[in-house]
């Protein structure tokens, strides 16, 4: 009967010491509470009387872990901080070859994401042990979804290569009420010689950013056929610049031959556009879709009287590629408003050198580096696991978990697709562990260790009586 009282204390200091490791981690990042599990043992053959038989006691079937969703820390000021909300975990190797590509299927897994760049500019762990993740599309999918095609996540060490514009674009409203100014007494410096104008930034092959201006005046009003033209003339950075339809070799030319204006006796090519009753451009007045400023391959000097266009890369300086093509979508109306807007925001391809100065991480998982010139480049996306049976996973420390038989293998999935769960930047997964839960439970287990050395106790005055009869 010893044996009895004895597998009670032993079942009684599995359930101490589950729960004082519960408690030992409630605050430890990512921690999954254990629970300990019992069975009675219970001995019978055929030879014994069902009815009478006395159990053996008990025993730890068990130690499981729960893997109830752990709070949220809420902001951490760390945008490598990860949580999971959801069932998955995170991927990690502590093996990369040169490549940093994982050398091995040993992989582990974990919810603990308080995450860190390491000397070599990886993401690891506390430990050293990198985050896995995959290649990325630009609309933030995965290139592949193959558990052993996930790779080390590098944060890039590169500057930011600039990129010299090769197409650009901006909407605008003309007031309809606007004067009819002189094409021939234009002057850049004189805001009464024309409308309208507006800017917006371009790029050369340097990554140098130059302003590119636009000057509006409406040239013609046809009372005939209610209908206004405007001319537009471009310059960068002060200096003129032709623009062309290359498709046609078109452009409408300007003759400043005013005493009055400071560019008297300059010839500038722009472009035109002729605006119906109803404030819209007429099918014979329409931009071209193929304008395109002056450069060593626009075609143009046979379009001026001196054979000489005033061509970008001269406008911008030297030291750039003189062939730049940088292709203009003009979009335009004529309202009927008394002011003139930029309906459409000025966009540009080009970019200057930029060095990182953020990296984020979104719901999904994508990893994105955030340049000074404001170019956001996806850099991976991060690789999340699942499995059939969590608590079939085998317990290695440090937060992590290895797949095992019971657990069945891991399942790749993609953050906030497939029930693996959206991944929170800046945040952590606390230790889901209930610390008045468990000082009840640690209780309880001393109540029960106390009532088992009391039944050993007794059965051992038991012996002594006999033992004096």
């Amino acid at each position: 009967m010893f044996n009895i009282a004895l597998s009670g204390i032993s079942s009684s200091q599995k359930y101490l010491d589950v729960t004082s490791n519960n408690i030992a981690n409630a605050n430890t990042i990512g921690f999954k509470r254990s629970r300990a599990e019992f069975a009675d043992i219970y001995s019978n053959s055929v030879f014994t009387n069902s009815q009478t038989a006395v159990g053996m006691g008990s025993y730890n079937t068990s130690v499981s872990q729960q893997f109830a969703q752990g709070p949220l820390s809420g902001d951490t000021g760390n945008n490598l901080d990860m949580a999971i909300l959801g069932n998955g975990f995170f991927i990690v190797s502590n093996d990369l070859n040169a490549a940093g590509v994982t050398a091995s299927v040993d992989r582990a897994f974990t919810r603990a994401g308080a995450f860190q760049i390491s000397k070599d500019g990886y993401i690891v762990t506390a430990q050293g042990d990198y985050l896995q993740g995959w290649d990325v599309n630009e609309d933030g999918s995965s290139t592949s979804l193959d558990i052993n095609g996930t790779h080390a996540i590098k944060i890039p060490e590169d500057t930011g290569a600039p990129q010299m514009s090769t197409y650009i674009g901006i909407g605008v409203n003309l007031p309809a009420d606007q004067d009819v100014k002189d094409p021939a007494a234009f002057d850049p410096k004189n805001p009464s010689t024309y409308n309208c104008s507006t800017s917006q930034t371009i790029h050369d092959s340097l990554g140098r950013a130059h302003t590119l201006t636009y000057y509006m005046f409406k040239s013609e009003e046809n009372a005939g056929n209610n209908t206004s033209t405007w001319t537009v003339l471009t310059f960068v950075d002060g200096q003129p610049v032709d623009v062309a339809d290359t498709a046609n070799k078109d452009s409408v030319h300007v003759n400043v031959t005013s005493g009055n204006s400071s560019v008297q006796g300059n010839n500038y090519y722009g472009f035109s556009m002729t605006f119906g009753p109803d404030g819209k451009l007429v099918a014979d007045g329409m931009i071209p879709e193929s304008l395109h400023f002056a450069n060593d391959a626009a075609g143009l000097n046979s379009q001026r009287a001196d054979g000489v266009a005033a061509d970008l890369s001269d406008a911008m300086g030297g030291g750039i590629d003189p062939a730049q093509d940088l292709q203009l979508n003009f979009e335009a109306s004529q309202y009927g408003s008394s002011n003139f807007t930029v309906n459409k925001s000025p966009y540009n391809d080009g970019f200057s050198t930029g060095l990182l100065t953020n990296v984020t991480v979104d719901e999904n998982g994508v990893i994105q580096a955030e340049y000074s010139n404001g170019r956001y480049v996806k850099i991976a996306k991060v690789a999340l696991a699942d499995f059939a049976n969590p608590q079939g996973l085998s317990k290695i420390g440090d937060t992590q978990w290895k797949q095992s038989i019971n657990s069945g293998e891991a399942t790749p999935k993609e953050a906030n697709q497939g029930g693996a769960g959206a991944i929170k930047g800046a945040q952590l997964e606390l230790s889901n562990v209930d610390l008045t839960t468990q000082l009840v439970d640690l209780i309880q287990a001393q109540r029960n260790y106390q009532a088992n050395a009391q039944s050993l106790q007794t059965q051992n005055t038991v012996m002594d009586s006999i033992l004096q009869l």
